[in-house]
């Protein structure tokens, strides 16, 4: 900003401490710009060249405004968070949320509820490479803790996850599988770079209900 000369000090001050308070409302509560590192997620992000990424690849627009106002996180939705004992970005699909009970058995995922028992989920999303060959950690069963929700990558043969507690010394000591519902900053909605691979990205629920139906919604 540039101070006009008719204009006194104390006003442009309170317009500048205006405008930084707006930048920094839309950067923390509206949306943000994310780049994806790594290889976690392919094939659904970080491919390019037909080529999964292990370096820095694709930037994505983040959706904050829908977990900070709207709703909370639901199952299936690729989102952006910081796990508890670490300062950097994450960026993951919601597994489970609280209340869940997720189970890793013979390389698939399996939910169990209030609603469910032992329902299979099937990830069209993952791979040929990945398909049934979800592997435990330390842990096979999760129970998802009020407020927290569960996170897997995509590329499950690749991904440093709630597997091993997002950290290459696995569950030991204060590293935990769940991420507070505070940690998450919103969801991915498109790519927006490299403008030939631009794209929205797939909203894919499985929502557990008397038909155990999938559905997709916005």
């Amino acid at each position: 900003m540039i101070k006009d000369k008719d204009q006194s000090w104390t006003s442009f001050i309170i317009e500048t401490l205006i405008l930084i308070g707006v930048v920094l409302f839309i950067r923390f509560y509206i949306f943000q710009f994310f780049r994806v590192s790594g290889p976690s997620m392919c094939p659904t992000l970080n491919i390019l060249d037909d080529e999964c990424q292990y370096g820095k690849g694709e930037f994505i627009f983040v959706n904050e405004v829908l977990y900070n106002f709207v709703r909370t996180p639901k199952r299936g939705e690729i989102s952006v968070f910081r796990p508890p004992h670490e300062k950097v970005y994450y960026i993951k699909r919601v597994i489970g949320i609280p209340g869940d009970t997720i189970e890793i058995k013979n390389g698939k995922v399996y939910l169990s509820n209030d609603e469910v028992s032992d329902f299979e989920i099937e990830e069209p999303y993952l791979s040929p490479r990945n398909q049934g060959m979800t592997q435990a950690g330390q842990k096979t069963i999760f129970q998802v803790p009020e407020d927290h929700y569960l996170l897997f990558g995509d590329n499950r043969a690749e991904s440093l996850d709630a597997r091993q507690c997002f950290s290459a010394a696995g569950c030991d000591g204060n590293n935990t599988p769940f991420v507070p519902e505070k940690f998450i900053q919103g969801r991915a909605e498109f790519v927006i770079w490299p403008l030939g691979k631009a794209r929205w990205m797939g909203k894919y629920h499985y929502l557990p209900s008397s038909q155990l139906d999938k559905i997709s919604t916005p």
